[in-house]
């Protein structure tokens, strides 16, 4: 299978995905952004608290363990290393995006940290602060980022960093390597450096176990690349929104239907939803990301054959355990099996 890797042009980064258009910054970026401000003000706040869930961690586990913080930040506990993803603990921009979930696990009270994984520099994903706090508790914190992005680290004193494209393996011990790969979104940190640096998804391995971890990404053909590499996915941790307004935002993120069409595509065995209730992004933000999951979910559930949804709140830890890959075909959809068999009895009969 075909794999998509960066374009690069004038020092600028772009998507591999086949008539992808880059999205505007004046005539997409700030419509959506105004949209989302505006959704904010004139719909109800959903009930976050309800949501919260906070529970005593480890401080190492042999066993996989995932626990979701908010937004796009896990907490991921496997064979005693503690890996966490795009960390951002506070506000954004605030008082345009206040945080509407309090953080699941405080930056303050993490177990030791050995790896962070940053799938691009937007302000929600990379935040200056919270990685800062976390190199105060961990100075030997190592962090992986995307190409381009090793510079800003450099320049903020991260001392143990490190970046990558698509398809690289960092090998960590025989236990524990990352790959990076692709994704379609874009970059941007500051008002005139849009896609100088590179975005992306991450795999963690550790053994026979696989977790996925998106980034943001509109729905492509990564997803079947990466399912033809890693035929065995644990967990898939996939954003969910924002979704609205579609126009704008189906280039570049996920909403709930094509998150699930993600899961199908990837063959995950878990899949666990990112990305919602944590900043009134889009005009789809509070809890209706969920709903429309869960929706998605029920409808189709009869294919999905003994596969799981884990809709976990802040701070609460789920176990994932590895299983045999599934059947090409589901195994309750037997009708062509059913059909063969019979065919074959009546032949061995007579």
């Amino acid at each position: 299978m075909h794999k998509w890797y960066p374009r690069k042009t004038r020092n600028r980064f772009y998507n591999s995905a086949p008539n992808y258009t880059p999205e505007s910054f004046l005539f997409g970026t700030i419509p959506s952004m105004l949209q989302s401000v505006i959704a904010r003000f004139t719909r109800t706040t959903y009930n976050s608290e309800k949501w919260f869930h906070a529970t005593p961690l480890p401080s190492q586990s042999s066993s996989l363990q995932i626990s979701w913080i908010g937004h796009a930040t896990f907490l991921i506990q496997v064979n005693g290393y503690n890996i966490i993803t795009d960390p951002v603990f506070g506000n954004l921009l605030s008082p345009l995006f206040p945080r509407l979930l309090k953080p699941g696990i405080s930056a303050t009270s993490l177990p030791p940290i050995d790896y962070v994984l940053i799938s691009h520099n937007h302000r929600d994903h990379m935040d200056r602060h919270s990685l800062y706090t976390i190199k105060q508790k961990n100075p030997n914190v190592h962090i992986l980022v995307a190409q381009g992005d090793k510079a800003w680290f450099d320049y903020h004193n991260f001392t143990h960093s490190s970046e990558h494209s698509w398809w690289e393996e960092i090998i960590i011990s025989p236990q524990l390597r990352f790959t990076f790969l692709p994704s379609v979104h874009w970059s941007q940190r500051y008002l005139f450096d849009k896609n100088r640096s590179l975005w992306g998804s991450w795999m963690i391995s550790c053994g026979n176990q696989h977790v996925y971890f998106a980034g943001d990404t509109a729905y492509g053909d990564h997803f079947a690349q990466i399912a033809h590499e890693f035929p065995t996915i644990t967990a898939a941790l996939l954003p969910i929104g924002p979704g609205e307004p579609s126009q704008w935002m189906q280039h570049n993120h996920l909403n709930s239907e094509t998150a699930l069409q993600a899961f199908e595509t990837l063959r995950a065995h878990a899949f666990i939803p990112m990305h919602w209730g944590t900043f009134a992004f889009g005009s789809d933000h509070g809890e209706e990301p969920i709903i429309r999951l869960k929706q998605a979910w029920e409808h189709k559930k009869e294919t999905l054959n003994d596969r799981t949804l884990h809709i976990i709140k802040a701070g609460e830890p789920v176990h994932v355990h590895p299983k045999e890959q599934l059947p090409a075909e589901p195994a309750h959809i037997p009708e062509r099996n059913k059909q063969n068999k019979q065919e074959k009895q009546r032949k061995e009969n007579g």
